[in-house]
């Protein structure tokens, strides 16, 4: 019989709680920045990004018209189920980072729980016009659901699609509490410019183009 296990990870207090009902296995141990060389040895399609220091571009824009979408609602209540619809006109690798109502950041999607047990390098490539659901359907049939928790208030959702394949981001400490869409869209695209992505035929960090869409959502 399927059971349910609250999976915590790195940062403990986050708007949204993963369920995974499953055979009870601990979840896989993140990926960490100095396994980078032998972690894309043995599972290239997994891996946590390190910022480097490099040129800092301007504010990033919305290059690929990613939207992202809460559903069922932009008001969601403690316990509640939620799920998220992303499109873009682009092709990219899907991101989902929440900042709950303490100001705590976190990736909710992909999960390294997610990243284990999938076989696919492809886990959150999202297609030209075609509507990206989280949990996917993979997902929900291993038994992972999104389930709001604590703490309450005003909390921001962020899609961040990235032009190459990445689907851990090693995520910054906040210096601050981010107040509001704005806020957190400025961080997180100055942030990301610092980053550099392995290129996939030879190697070398290069830069990468990010796309990102936010969304403000209340938790009661």
């Amino acid at each position: 019989m399927w059971r349910s296990e609250l999976i915590r990870r790195k940062r403990v207090c986050f708007a949204f709680a993963l369920l995974l009902a499953g055979s009870g296995a601990a979840p896989a141990a993140p990926l960490r920045p100095e396994s980078l060389h032998a972690s894309l040895a043995s599972a290239p399609w997994s891996w946590r990004i390190q910022a480097t220091r490099g040129q800092s571009s301007a504010a990033q824009s919305n290059a690929a018209s990613v939207s992202l979408e809460i559903l069922p609602s932009l008001t969601v209540n403690v316990g509640g189920k939620v799920s998220f619809g992303v499109t873009a006109k682009k092709a990219g690798y899907l991101i989902l980072v929440d900042v709950d109502a303490d100001g705590r950041m976190s990736q909710i999607f992909p999960t390294p729980e997610l990243l284990e047990q999938s076989d696919g390098r492809d886990i959150n490539l999202v297609k030209p016009g075609v509507q990206f659901v989280v949990p996917t359907p993979a997902g929900r049939q291993r038994g992972f659901e999104y389930v709001v928790a604590p703490p309450t208030g005003s909390a921001v959702m962020v899609a961040i699609l990235s032009e190459r394949r990445v689907q851990l981001l090693d995520l910054p400490d906040l210096p601050r509490k981010l107040q509001n869409q704005a806020d957190t869209l400025s961080y997180l695209s100055a942030w990301t410019s610092e980053l550099r992505v392995p290129d996939g035929g030879s190697g070398k960090l290069v830069p990468n183009n990010w796309s990102f869409d936010v969304k403000s959502y209340s938790i009661k």
